[in-house]
């Protein structure tokens, strides 16, 4: 699931968000959250890390 590529991706989402005043606790959401938002898929959570994911980077959810 985690490669350099995304890596690097999940790494400027979480300083994108933290550009907002916004503090992600966990990594593991910032790298599932960038691989959905990269691949298209759409995120069935009950996680409120995610929202800000969805507001401003545009991860989608249900």
């Amino acid at each position: 699931m985690l490669d350099a590529e995304l890596a690097v991706r999940a790494a400027a989402n979480y300083r994108a968000l933290r550009g907002k005043s916004v503090t992600v606790r966990k990594t593991i959401d910032v790298i599932i959250g960038t691989f959905c938002i990269e691949h298209g898929h759409v995120l069935l959570h009950a996680d409120r890390d995610f929202e800000p994911m969805r507001r401003h980077l545009g991860l989608r959810t249900m």
